[in-house]
């Protein structure tokens, strides 16, 4: 193979040697996560969340780096929450041998999920469970011990937990935005109490502690082989060759429009107009040879550029051969946009795919991303999609509602309620015959006696 030797680079990660692309940029390590049981070797008492214990700081950045990434873990945070949690109770009916679900009357239960402390907790814990199946509820108990004042929700990027006891239970959790770099018993590092989740008898526990007045009730999404921190199952795209493939994309397409649209024309010169202007063109060496294109080359380029090239005229002699055929001249062809043929839009395409495929997107629902498609879906494939993504929610939802069920049982509330349940209200896409756009999906039992006439 006859390949020209002068390398053009492109950037410090990339060159071009005659149609080849030569990628030198070295892939950024892949994130893993904490080994099935990690180490408990060295004098710190944090569990290291990845090797190096910014596990959750290097997804962030990566994730910043990405012009798809972030709008769509925002956009499944978003699904998650719903418009908003409610209390319903089952109430048995006796005729269907089934329970109905009934909203409750209770001020104090109605209020409390209501409140701007419970609505923040709800937002902020749905979107750490998005990016990392791993979240952090702060619990703080009321003056007297006997309910739970608040639940908030530490970062999740911001918390370690510490290191199992012999039992293989975690009782503490350090805070602070300075990991990696920071220790436990530092200026800028809490620690908190842990509570232990599958204690049966934890709520009795803590409330029988009375000196615990705060603590952390730890809440993940099980993966399997993870000692301490979970796994979300999307992070597996930014560990793959995709992610990378997806980021080199737009890179070749800058150095490609820097590099070639800024040139409006290509100059061509037939190969045997050298020799009938230089009589020794035979005789002369290679370099010789370029010297003598080159400033040709440059000749013709000072009078088409500039204000001295306005107006400016080339002179091309064409002659014709026996046959009555155009001898070959240098001639000036517009360039037209290399772009025209789609380049690399398939591989970008491919690539937003695996994306949407390890965030479990449907792409009707968000568009199919960069490149040709725009086949997004009708009306009705987008309302069947948005309902298959609000069922498959309920697993994950609990798991966040943990905590709030926690509170439910030390306050009492599961005493004065029987069969209480929290769930969230759905915003349902409707049909064009409905009139709206969209109504509220009601997770309540209508009730049957409703639209009979009075009595």
């Amino acid at each position: 193979m006859n390949i020209d030797k002068k390398v053009e680079f492109l950037s410090d990660s990339m060159a071009i040697v005659s149609d080849i692309i030569i990628n030198m940029e070295t892939p950024d390590p892949a994130v893993p996560m904490d080994s099935p049981r990690p180490k408990e070797s060295g004098s710190s008492d944090v569990s290291f969340w990845g090797p190096e214990n910014k596990f959750p700081q290097e997804v962030i950045e990566k994730v910043e780096n990405d012009t798809e990434l972030g709008a769509l873990l925002d956009w499944k945070g978003r699904l998650l929450q719903g418009k908003e949690v409610i209390a319903v109770q089952l109430v048995y009916n006796p005729d269907k041998k089934d329970f109905d679900t009934q909203r409750i009357d209770d001020d104090e239960i109605n209020d409390y999920l209501a409140s701007i402390p419970f609505q923040r907790y709800w937002r902020e814990a749905c979107i750490d469970f998005t990016w990392f199946h791993n979240i952090f509820p702060d619990l703080i108990k009321s003056k007297d011990g006997q309910s739970i004042a608040t639940i908030s929700c530490h970062h999740a990027a911001w918390t370690r937990l510490a290191k199992m006891d012999n039992t293989g239970t975690v009782t503490k959790a350090y805070v602070s935005a300075n990991w990696p770099e920071a220790k436990p018993g530092d200026e800028y590092t809490k620690d908190y109490t842990v509570v232990d989740p599958y204690n049966s008898s934890v709520i009795e526990n803590t409330k029988n502690k009375k000196g615990l007045k705060r603590f952390i009730y730890p809440v993940s999404y099980h993966s399997p082989g993870k000692a301490y921190y979970s796994l979300a199952p999307w992070v597996s795209f930014i560990n793959s060759d995709w992610y990378e493939i997806k980021k080199l994309i737009p890179q070749w397409k800058l150095k490609f429009m820097k590099r070639i649209l800024s040139a409006k024309y290509v100059l061509s010169i037939p190969i045997n107009y050298w020799k009938s202007v230089n009589k020794d063109w035979d005789n002369l060496t290679k370099e010789a040879q370029l010297d003598i294109k080159k400033a040709k080359v440059k000749e013709i380029s000072e009078k088409l550029t500039g204000i001295e090239g306005v107006g400016a005229t080339i002179l091309s002699e064409v002659g014709f051969d026996n046959e009555g055929k155009e001898l070959p001249a240098i001639k000036l062809t517009p360039i037209e946009s290399g772009f025209q043929s789609g380049e690399h839009l398939e591989d970008s395409q491919e690539a937003s795919q695996h994306l949407m495929r390890a965030l479990n997107v449907d792409p009707t629902l968000v568009g199919n991303g960069p490149g040709r498609g725009t086949d997004s879906g009708s009306g009705s494939d987008k309302r069947i999609a948005m309902n298959i993504a609000t069922a498959i929610l309920t697993p994950y939802r609990n798991i966040i509602l943990e905590p709030a069920y926690f509170k439910a049982k030390y306050d009492g509330w599961t005493e004065r309620v029987k069969n209480l349940r929290f769930v969230v209200v759905e915003v349902e896409l409707g049909t064009l015959d409905e009139g709206p756009t969209a109504v509220i999906k009601n997770p309540v039992t209508p009730n049957p006696k409703k639209n009979e006439p009075a009595k």
